[in-house]
This record gives structure tokens, sequence and C-alpha cells, in this order.
């Protein structure tokens, strides 16, 4: 099995272990060790990251290349799709107006991030206000 997959996702997407690991509800520890071939992807994990990227269990596992079924393609397609028109008018996009927009995205995701982090932490401290 290639010790990569997890870690060519992971970096693919930009994310560090950690944040691979909140997204997989797991441990950055775990991720690293999964990453490493020091333990086994566990099978909730797997189908998880199966299910989030839209690809095959054998690809994550290194057993197959190919990263999606008829149906995970079909899905992707669909999606793509819906994406065809935003991507055709960025292609038509000067160059400085497409790093323009893409600068606009990524302080976009930033900001769900931060909003989704505050959003947690106000229902953590709403469980915990609800345990006095």
């Amino acid at each position: 099995m290639p010790n990569n997959r997890i870690r060519e996702f992971r970096k693919s997407l930009g994310l560090s272990q950690e944040a691979l690991a909140k997204e997989l509800e797991t441990t950055q520890q775990a991720v690293s060790r999964m990453e490493n071939n020091a333990y086994d992807i566990p099978t909730d994990i797997l189908l998880n990251m199966s299910d989030t990227y839209n690809v095959t269990t054998d690809y994550i596992l290194g057993i197959s290349d190919v990263k999606r079924d008829y149906n995970g393609q079909y899905r992707m397609n669909q999606e793509m799709d819906r994406c065809y028109d935003i991507v055709r008018r960025y292609q038509i996009l000067s160059e400085i107006n497409q790093k323009t927009l893409r600068c606009i995205l990524e302080r976009l995701e930033q900001a769900q991030v931060e909003s989704e982090e505050a959003s947690a932490k106000e229902v953590d401290k709403n469980a915990e206000n609800s345990d006095l």
C-alpha cells in the first residue's frame, strides 16, 4: 500500500494533518500514522474519506489507480456541469483578475472556517453551561 495516498489528498487540498484530522473526526496523530502506514485505516474513516473526496476505497488503499467508479464519475460530471459557467467566466478574465478572484476565494474559505470554529465554540459553551 503506498504510504502517500492520504498525504497526496491532504496536500492537494492544502490541508495540514490537523485540518484533515478534524474533517475526518480523528486525531492528527492518527492521520500521521495512516500516512506512514503505522496502522491500518479504520473502516469508518476509510468510508468517510471515500465519500468526502469522491474516490473509491480501493484508490485510497492503493489497490487501484482508478479514482472513481461509474457512479462517482457520474456525480463528478454533474458537479462539473454545475460549475462549468463559473469556470468559463474565470477563463476569460485577465491574469490579474484571476489572481484577485483566487484571493477572494481564499479569504471566503478562511472566513467560513473562522465562522464554523466560532459556532463550534458556542455550541461547546452552551453544552458546558447546560451541564451546570
